[in-house]
């Protein structure tokens, strides 16, 4: 995945003619920037609390002001003594990150798109 450039990293440079790999794709990436961070949490209603997590990114050197934004949201819920739910959501935005698609049976490299995880768990708690 190196070698086609993929998470933002520079890719292999390959000669045209013969198809060999001149120079191997970078396997890291190194940024210098600004993170701002920020946590919350609270109890809503009784048995029911609220986290927040967010952190907002911005690099120095390349595309300054671009923010990658990485959010988390999850609302823990006690339903009884036995039962406990969680639902989440977890969104992913990151300018560097290339996302791919399928146009006219060929894949095309388009630009960054926004990321969403959403989550929900029950879970049975039992003590013994």
């Amino acid at each position: 995945m190196a070698n086609q450039g993929a998470f933002g990293v520079d890719k292999a440079i390959i000669d045209e003619t013969t198809g060999e790999i001149i120079t191997n794709g970078k396997k890291s990436r190194t940024e210098v920037g600004i993170l701002v961070t920020n946590q919350w949490e609270n109890e809503i209603y009784k048995n029911i609390n609220l986290e927040h997590r967010v952190s907002l990114y911005s690099d120095y050197l390349n595309n300054f002001g671009n923010i990658d934004v990485d959010w988390q949201l999850q609302l823990n819920m006690t339903i009884n003594e036995y039962v406990r739910a969680n639902i989440g959501t977890h969104i992913l935005y990151d300018d560097d990150i290339k996302a791919k698609e399928e146009i006219d049976g060929e894949q095309v490299i388009v630009g960054p798109k926004l990321q969403l995880k959403q989550l929900l768990g029950v879970g049975l708690v039992y003590s013994f």
